[in-house]
Formats: C-alpha cells, sequence, structure tokens
C-alpha cells in the first residue's frame, strides 16, 4: 500500500520507542493498537520507507514503517470528500 499526506491512517499493533524517539524512554509504546492519526510526510529512513503521522487528539508525531499502518480514509482533492477506505 502506497501512503500520501492528508491521509487518515490507524495503528494496527502497537509500537514501542525503538530508540529513535527522544522524548520517550526506550521500550515504552508510543502508539497503541487503534490509534487514528493524519499522515504527514511519506520519506525514508535507515533506507526504508517511513510514514510520518500526526496524532491531532494527543499532538504527537510519530514516524512508522508502512506495516505497522492501515488506511482508514482518503482525501480525493479533486471532489473535495474524504473517502471511506477501511476494512471493517
Amino acid at each position: 500500500m502506497e501512503f500520501r499526506v492528508n491521509q487518515r491512517v490507524r495503528v494496527n499493533k502497537d509500537v514501542r520507542n525503538d530508540g529513535t524517539c527522544g522524548s520517550c524512554k526506550s521500550g515504552c509504546v508510543v502508539a497503541h493498537e487503534g490509534d487514528e492519526g493524519f499522515v504527514r510526510e511519506v520519506t525514508e529512513f535507515l533506507f526504508r520507507p517511513a510514514v510520518v503521522v500526526h496524532f491531532l487528539e494527543k499532538n504527537k508525531v510519530i514516524g512508522f514503517r508502512p506495516e505497522e499502518l492501515e488506511l482508514v480514509e482518503d482525501y480525493n482533492p479533486d471532489t473535495g470528500e474524504w473517502e471511506d477506505v477501511s476494512s471493517g
């Protein structure tokens, strides 16, 4: 799955700090399964794809591997509408 900026995504498993989150203790959970946020940036980290997600309710910005996320809604700029693409 290819992620794009402004898509609404959901974390599909608890994600722990692997040492790359400077404001968190190593090993602590930085995002819980079911947390939803919006893609802020799609980039690379250590030569692998990374998706940077902004969680508005918690005001946190965290980077994920694509396999840790699932797409919930996509914004269509042509129609100006959100399209539900979740599987459940």
